[in-house]
């Protein structure tokens, strides 16, 4: 399952993500547990806690959908057992993501390539930033 690294163009294809012209398509996307991540204008933090949520269905779980010209930040799993339980709306929390050993997840986007996701459990959150008022970091 995930003892190979995936390549960007081979998630992208598997689940029909358009990526921009820069993007390269043969970079392997690694795997982290553990540590947090980035992502445009998520971050990607480890948390405790085991499985909850619902399976990461076969086409994924859109958890920031572009709007006004913006991209979906899609996660999918390769493996069996990945569950996503969204947070409540409207906060800077977006879901929580649970890994059981020997899968992966992977949070893809267009223009910002791949997350690998490596067993454990992460909470999902959008950045802020500091500017006349802290608002969340747009993508």
């Amino acid at each position: 399952m995930t003892e190979t690294l995936q390549t960007l163009g081979t998630l992208a294809d598997r689940h029909q993500i358009d990526l921009l012209g820069a993007m390269d398509r043969e970079v392997s996307i690694p795997v982290v547990a553990g540590r947090p991540q980035c992502q445009g204008d998520l971050i990607i933090l480890p948390s405790d806690g085991g499985p909850i949520g619902r399976a990461v269905p076969p086409e994924g779980v859109p958890v920031i959908r572009g709007e006004a010209g913006g991209h979906t930040h899609l996660l999918v799993a390769d493996g069996p057992g990945v569950t996503w339980a969204a947070a409540p709306a409207g906060g800077q929390d977006l879901g929580t993501v649970h890994v059981p050993a020997g899968s992966t997840a992977y949070l893809l986007h267009p223009e910002h390539g791949g997350n690998g996701i490596g067993a454990g459990t992460c909470l999902v959150r959008r950045q802020r930033e500091q500017a006349d008022e802290i608002r969340m970091v747009a993508d």
